[in-house]
């Protein structure tokens, strides 16, 4: 397959994850951005084992839920529930170690990353120049490491420590 056989795919899986994450369907969207990202991705990343894949597909639904669970103002109950799916997260990482929570850290990073960028063409079309743009940011964030995600944190809370 010739590089400009690639690049249409991804384009291709672009447009429909876009047209999925604007459409109804709830959930739909998020296996569409899977496969555009899976289009872009040269496989430089680790291999990891089927059974370390599941383990940090499980901690990165925990963090999603341990995220949504904090949020400011919330009751007794929610606080709860946040205090024990902080404790299930902990229990993970402790049955798998830090490197798997990192892969899991940054994978739901970038899938948070990737979701806003699709939202921006939620209610326009995109043109052809939006999907070159929007190609060239995916893989951007498919080339983050986790150290270069990290360095990037600091920064930012550097910055907004000294305003």
């Amino acid at each position: 397959m010739s590089e400009h056989d690639d690049v249409t795919a991804a384009q291709e899986s672009l447009r429909k994850a876009v047209e999925q994450l604007s459409g109804d369907g709830a959930g739909g969207g998020s296996k569409a951005v899977q496969e555009a990202v899976q289009a872009l991705s040269d496989g430089s990343g680790q291999a990891w084992t089927p059974e370390q894949e599941t383990q940090i597909q499980a901690m990165v639904e925990q963090i999603r839920k341990l995220r949504d669970l904090n949020r400011p103002g919330a009751g007794w109950w929610r606080q709860r529930r946040e205090w024990r799916a902080r404790g299930r997260l902990v229990d993970m990482m402790m049955a798998s170690g830090p490197e798997l929570l990192d892969e899991a850290e940054l994978r739901h990073w970038k899938s948070h990353a990737m979701v806003e960028l699709f939202l921006k063409f939620m209610d326009s079309a995109m043109k052809k120049d939006d999907a070159l743009e929007t190609l060239a940011r995916i893989e951007a964030l498919n080339a983050v490491t986790y150290e270069e995600y990290q360095q990037a944190k600091k920064k930012l809370a550097e910055v907004k420590a000294s305003d």
